[in-house]
């Protein structure tokens, strides 16, 4: 079973166009919901090490298999026609591009009637906390948000969608999603949680490095410079505590020609990160709207690469 270009391009589209389905028929919210099920039946208890790295590892194992094998097989029961119209609204739901450019410009928006709302409104964007942040650090927090989730929920779901159709991407949102829950460093999940983190490392690598390149290629369109772009992801990316969200971030830094990276807090807690940028200025709110056009441009740029690949491999393998 594979799933055609046109079904790719289609499934982009539709995202574009009408953004993510209602959360009661959203694949990602199902998922949430399978990644907490199996944490309470899973997740030992907190002095048990080895009982939670091993049923950690397993869950991480079995949700994504679940998921790729449960999708292929309901897929391929249905009827043909049925099939591809089921796979396209499956795939389409995998992509966050639309939401992800809203949230974006959401921020923006609240940020033009005073830094309270935009707070209120970055804080559905990220993890870290906002209270007290001024006007710099809350455009900081939504291009940090859109850079990293311009691979997690738009190029990486793609590119898995352009190698395996539906199931694929869906299997890597279930990567995805189980790292955004148990993923954390913290003592709950330090233990349960390292498998679902250390997968989706390897998962997003590929994507994130693509994503990177083509935020790069396509920096113009935002105003931005390839050059920079380029020479931040390959000085400061580094430094990241994550090795794709750190190449991300760091090549929008480039690509817009601002300063990103630094000290946030989760839980009141402070976490210093590198400066992805040293010596650029910091972001205005109008970067924001920049950021959200680049991630498009980006995402765009990826896809049409990826089907022109996938065109051309598809030919010679009918000669």
């Amino acid at each position: 079973m594979g799933f055609h270009g046109a079904g790719i391009a289609a499934a982009f589209t539709l995202d574009l166009l009408l953004g993510e389905p209602p959360e009661r028929w959203h694949p990602v919210c199902w998922m949430g919901r399978a990644v907490d099920l199996s944490e309470r039946l899973a997740l030992g208890p907190d002095g048990d090490r080895g009982r939670q790295r091993l049923t950690g590892t397993v869950t991480a194992v079995v949700l994504p298999v679940g998921t790729w094998w449960l999708t292929r097989t309901a897929l391929r029961w249905l009827p043909r026609r049925l099939s591809g119209m089921v796979e396209l609204a499956l795939l389409a739901g995998a992509l966050a591009g639309r939401s992800l450019y809203d949230g974006a410009r959401s921020v923006e928006d609240g940020l033009a009637r005073g830094t309270d709302e935009g707070r209120r409104r970055v804080g559905d964007m990220v993890g870290r906390d906002t209270e007290g942040l001024g006007e710099a650090d809350v455009v900081r927090a939504a291009i940090e948000s859109v850079a990293e989730n311009a691979n997690d929920g738009v190029v990486a779901p793609l590119f898995y969608g352009l190698v395996g159709g539906a199931p694929l991407a869906l299997a890597y949102k279930m990567v995805n999603t189980m790292d955004s829950m148990i993923g954390y460093r913290s003592r709950r999940y330090h233990r349960f949680g390292w498998a679902a983190a250390r997968l989706d490392d390897a998962a997003g690598f590929i994507p994130a490095r693509l994503t990177a390149a083509a935020a790069a290629a396509v920096s113009p369109v935002a105003g931005g410079s390839a050059r920079g772009a380029l020479t931040v992801w390959r000085r400061d990316a580094a430094g990241h505590a994550s090795p794709n969200a750190g190449v991300c971030e760091a090549a929008f830094a480039g690509a817009l020609g601002v300063r990103l990276g630094g000290e946030n807090f989760y839980a009141g807690v402070g976490k210093q990160g590198p400066a992805l940028g040293e010596g650029l200025p910091v972001p205005e709110r109008d970067d924001i709207g920049r950021a959200a056009l680049l991630m498009y441009a980006a995402a765009a740029l990826t896809a049409a690469v990826g089907l022109l690949v996938r065109s051309i491999a598809t030919g010679k393998g009918e000669r």
